[in-house]
């Protein structure tokens, strides 16, 4: 995955930033427009109306299930063993509002790298007919106020699997992130898992990871 042009406070674990996810959604029934200079964090998951109040997007490093951090490198996302002088992506998570989210999929979200400037995209290339893992300039914040159907390509349904979640495209059905076996090849999407991919990541505390390097 690559980067494409697009033309059309504290860190927290992964579960205890879930807790605070439904706690939000569950503050603001109406749901509201986005106020400029209000505090921003994450996108209710309110049904009534795309567009909602916003909170800080969260912070973590990700893993997959052989310990290999994701990096960006010349601006396409890998996955490497995580060495001490390895330094690991840090992503931006913001819960995003669906009108009709899948509740047995999971919980809708917006993920994003360098500081929240480029999206993570599940779309279609022109002329192919599967999707594939795209990264768009677009800024996190910005993409959470925009209407369902410019930002579901961006939307992927977080779901707990033991220990480790899943990232579903909402977009695209059947469609995780994944992980290749081999050290350095790129973070892509696949509709077969097995063996061959990894479609299932642990979400770490960036400021502990430094910890234990």
């Amino acid at each position: 995955m690559s980067f494409l042009e697009d033309n059309t406070g504290e860190n927290m674990d992964f579960e205890d930033w879930e807790e605070e996810e439904a706690q939000c959604c569950s503050e603001d029934p109406a749901g509201s427009p986005m106020e400029t200079g209000q505090s921003q964090a994450s996108v209710s998951s309110v049904h009534t109306s795309p567009r909602v109040k916003a909170k800080e997007p969260q912070k973590f490093s990700i893993f997959d299930r052989d310990h290999k951090v994701l990096v960006l490198d010349s601006g396409t996302l890998k996955a490497i063993p995580h060495k001490s002088y390895i330094l690991p992506e840090t992503f931006f998570v913001l819960a995003s509002h669906l009108a009709k989210p899948s509740e047995e999929k999971g919980s809708p979200i917006l993920l994003a790298v360098s500081k929240g400037e480029f999206c993570l995209c599940c779309d279609k290339n022109k002329g192919k007919r599967k999707p594939s893992l795209q990264l768009k300039k677009k800024k996190l914040m910005s993409l959470a106020a925009q209407k369902e159907t410019s930002r579901r390509a961006y939307v992927f349904y977080k779901s707990k699997v033991g220990s480790r979640y899943t990232l579903e495209s909402a977009a695209h059905p059947g469609w995780f992130i994944c992980t290749s076996r081999n050290s350095g090849d790129p973070v892509t999407v696949t509709d077969k898992t097995g063996r061959r991919k990894h479609t299932e990541f642990s979400f770490e505390n960036p400021s502990k990871t430094e910890m234990s390097q």
